[in-house]
């Protein structure tokens, strides 16, 4: 695999665990905040806006900062508490990470070792750029994760519990959409 090729599939993967857990995300799951100061919506315009201002630095000429990037409705310092905006902003990620795969498609290996700048006025090799950026993508995508297993009382896949003897999983397990119905119920009988 080239250095290109492993650019290119470093973001596709850290797109498909951001997609796998914003697929069924509420807006109710969005405001959730677990009793802290962060919700996953403001998770997720964090996210979004670093996205679009990595990818800008890196392919654009007059690249756009924090101030300027592509903020849904405008919004930078609010949101809206709509689904609607909800979906904006999901999509808003979406478009971010179309355009580092669409920009990754057309390097070669050779790119990868040009320095791009970065928004703290220092550059950096392309390579590192795109290391950083899908860091940042799985980083947050845990966070995520992590705030949704709260939110829906959740604990590990069937089969992948870590169990702890002061906090129960039993009834929190969460059932992978390759399991039956008959295949979870044994597998249950098997931890009670």
């Amino acid at each position: 695999m080239s250095g290109a090729q492993l650019a290119r599939a470093t973001m596709q993967h850290a797109r498909e665990q951001f997609a796998a857990n914003v697929g069924t995300l509420t807006l109710d799951e969005a405001l959730f905040t677990a009793g802290g100061h962060r919700s996953i919506l403001g998770v997720l315009k964090h996210l979004g806006g670093w996205l679009h201002v990595y990818w800008s630095y890196a392919f654009e000429a007059a690249p756009k900062h924090w101030e300027r990037t592509s903020w849904p409705r405008g919004l930078r310092d609010e949101v809206e508490t709509t689904g609607g905006y909800l979906r904006e902003v999901i999509a808003w990620i979406d478009e971010g990470l179309d355009r580092w795969q669409q920009s990754l498609t057309e390097i070669g290996d050779a790119d990868l070792e040009r320095l791009h700048p970065l928004h703290w006025r220092a550059q950096a090799p392309l390579a590192d750029i795109v290391v950083m950026v899908a860091h940042h993508v799985v980083y947050h995508t845990g966070e995520l994760n992590m705030l949704l297993s709260v939110a829906r009382g959740e604990a590990w896949e069937y089969g992948e519990e870590v169990e702890e003897s002061h906090i129960s999983t039993l009834g929190h397990r969460v059932r992978p959409e390759w399991m039956t119905e008959e295949q979870a119920r044994a597998y249950e009988a098997t931890k009670r």
